[in-house]
């Protein structure tokens, strides 16, 4: 943060697919300034458009929410598995130190993105234009900046909190705020968007900007972290009434949401499209399965444990949605044409049963490989942060804690449903959970099996208090690491270049390191 804060680009302008630079060292593409930038409505609208390529990672094309994002929300739980040497694997053992270079990667990108909106509002306000435009400038910044501390408060906890454009040479050594003054100037954030942004941007204007929905839907779950599930209901409800009026629809087909010609699903509520040309993504590069024959030349970066795929029941179809027992790429060498076999391995099946058979360490998920337009590495897959299926299993868990199990049964079961997994209460093999604590499990269980590596995984476990359990019987069992989670591992230590600068973050990360 302190390196950024320090940056001379601020303005991250993106226009005509080009985007400005956040380091020292960055190719500036226009001569616009923090300083001249703001004399016409077009050059904030572009500052706007500027947010979201942070959001999108800027030009890394896996940055932030195009994907580093999943090594602080999917891994350091029992979701994330790597078999990459470094940061990855550090990130998949739970031996992550303050120098993991993808945690500085993580809190740079959402400082980036705090600094930016607050940059934009700071030059908004005496620009001369339309209130309703305006406010819908704002009401996106605000949204955008809210997102960011969600996401760095989730990570981190406490951080260091600044909400207007600063001297630089003040954020050394500030204070960390705590979480609950943060949420507080967050929840403001999302009421103003609430009132000012639209329900629906129209094709000109983007498709994929935030909405009335998004800013809902991200005030509800603040609510939800909170556990004022009063608050939270009130607005998870608002969007499923919007359901309830097709502004929102839950796509019949599981996979299809994840189909590469579906580019804007109905349940979406939040996302980033893409142009394979223009705008592409590395996405599934990193989240491909490693030697596949259909779509070759993909790193599998991202995989999940083998642990957490076989509790999925051999009747869920979702169970099926991953790469495993599949033909690689690579000949077998036996004169027969045919690739070498990557095999999903028997539990305790430690030995391949011949020398043609690879078997997989980890899994990947079909999420962002589905139905491919093109077998390039330069993708166009549309990057979902929010949908309905998310937004509905918030309402179990909010009706759960509310009115008990059987108010949040329907709920629960509809995401099932259309996964065609078996239902609670109806199939006998899944008896109704009989209070708030089984539906509770259930509906933890239910959130990773739906959503996951959408950034969900260690946020769900932290606020559904199972964090720690989790994670230490996944060290124990299936790792079979003699590390610990404690009350101190719940955040993650503070990078390290940011704590030269800081005595409180050097003090806290003395208890963070998991050992």
């Amino acid at each position: 943060m302190i390196a950024n804060m320090k940056s001379t680009c601020y303005i991250l302008l993106f226009i005509f697919m080009s985007w400005g630079c956040t380091k020292l060292d960055s190719t500036i593409y226009s001569n616009l300034t923090t300083g001249n930038a703001y004399s016409t409505e077009a050059d904030a609208q572009a500052s706007v458009v500027g947010l979201y390529s942070i959001l999108d990672g800027e030009g890394e094309f896996f940055g932030y929410y195009n994907g580093m994002f999943a090594l602080v929300t999917e891994y350091g739980t029992d979701v994330g598995y790597s078999t990459k040497a470094g940061n990855p694997s550090q990130m998949t053992t739970f031996s992550y130190q303050p120098g993991n270079g993808l945690l500085l990667t993580n809190w740079n990108s959402q400082y980036r993105l705090v600094t930016g909106a607050n940059t934009l509002l700071s030059k908004i306000a005496d620009l001369e234009v339309a209130e309703e435009a305006k406010n819908q400038m704002i009401g996106q910044a605000r949204f955008l900046r809210a997102l960011a501390y969600r996401d760095l408060t989730d990570a981190w906890g406490p951080v260091p909190f600044i909400t207007e454009e600063i001297d630089p040479d003040l954020v050394e050594d500030m204070p960390l705020t705590p979480v609950d003054e943060i949420e507080s100037f967050m929840i403001a954030d999302c009421e103003f968007a609430i009132e000012h942004l639209p329900e629906q941007w129209g094709t000109s204007e983007g498709l994929t900007r935030a909405t009335k929905g998004a800013a809902l839907t991200l005030l509800g779950k603040i609510y939800m972290r909170k556990h004022d599930y009063a608050n939270a209901k009130i607005y998870i409800d608002q969007v499923l009434e919007m359901e309830s009026r097709g502004i929102y629809r839950l796509n019949p087909d599981f996979k299809n949401v994840w189909s590469g010609s579906n580019k804007l699903d109905e349940g979406m509520v939040f996302g980033i499209l893409h142009d394979a040309a223009r705008r592409p993504t590395f996405t599934s590069l990193h989240f491909g399965p490693a030697d596949n024959k259909d779509i070759p030349s993909r790193w599998s970066y991202y995989g999940i444990s083998l642990d957490f795929w076989r509790k999925y029941h051999d009747d869920d179809p979702r169970k099926a949605f991953f790469w495993y027992d599949y033909e690689g790429s690579t000949p077998r060498g036996d004169g027969s044409g045919y690739g070498l076999f990557y095999k999903m391995p028997d539990p305790g099946e430690n030995t391949p049963p011949n020398d043609t058979t690879i078997l997989l360490k980890d899994v990947t998920t079909k999420k962002y490989t589905y139905e491919m337009n093109s077998k390039s590495e330069w993708d166009d897959r549309t990057i979902i942060i929010f949908r309905l299926a998310d937004v509905i299993l918030c309402k179990a868990e909010i009706e759960n804690a509310l009115n008990g199990p059987a108010a949040a049964l329907p709920y629960l079961n509809r995401v099932r449903e259309r996964a065609g997994a078996p239902l609670y209460g109806v199939d006998a093999r899944f008896p109704a959970p009989g209070n708030q604590n089984e539906m509770a499990d259930r509906i933890l269980d239910e959130r990773g099996f739906e959503l996951v590596f959408e950034f969900q995984r260690r946020p769900d476990l932290i606020r559904f208090g199972k964090l720690l359990d989790v994670c230490n019987a996944y060290i124990e069992n299936y790792l079979g690491l003699n590390v610990r989670l404690t009350e101190n591992n719940i955040y993650f230590p503070y990078p390290f270049q940011d704590t030269r600068y800081n005595s409180y973050m050097r003090a806290e990360n003395e208890k963070r390191i998991v050992r």
